[in-house]
């Protein structure tokens, strides 16, 4: 059975449009089965989770983000509450310029699991 096309929120397009003027490439809405995160940009091992203002904080999203981080190719989960695409810039940009870009010899590792 095929869903339908999930709407996306006023803060997921922030995002994506912050991504697009970033020039990165990413995924919306990836499967990291059983999870589906709202931004994966593979080049940084990197998953993006839109939030809203009130957040994600019960045990069950604080497993899931345990689960996510063990996985060979994620190296951060960001999570972004903020709604005006201001804020959303500013807190894309300061954690861009904090990751580390995985290096070749991790990817190649990686990519056999």
């Amino acid at each position: 059975m095929n869903l339908p096309p999930k709407d996306f929120t006023p803060q997921e397009n922030i995002i994506a449009k912050c991504l697009d003027e970033f020039g990165l490439r990413y995924e919306q809405q990836s499967s990291f089965h059983p999870y589906t995160v709202d931004f994966f940009i593979p080049e940084l091992w990197l998953i993006i989770e839109a939030d809203g203002i009130y957040g994600h904080f019960s045990k069950r999203d604080i497993e899931r983000d345990m689960y996510l981080m063990k996985q060979p190719a994620i190296n951060q989960v960001l999570h972004i509450k903020d709604s005006t695409k201001e804020k959303i810039r500013r807190t894309l940009w300061q954690a861009l310029t904090k990751l580390e870009t995985p290096n070749q010899n991790d990817r190649e590792v990686a990519d056999l699991e």
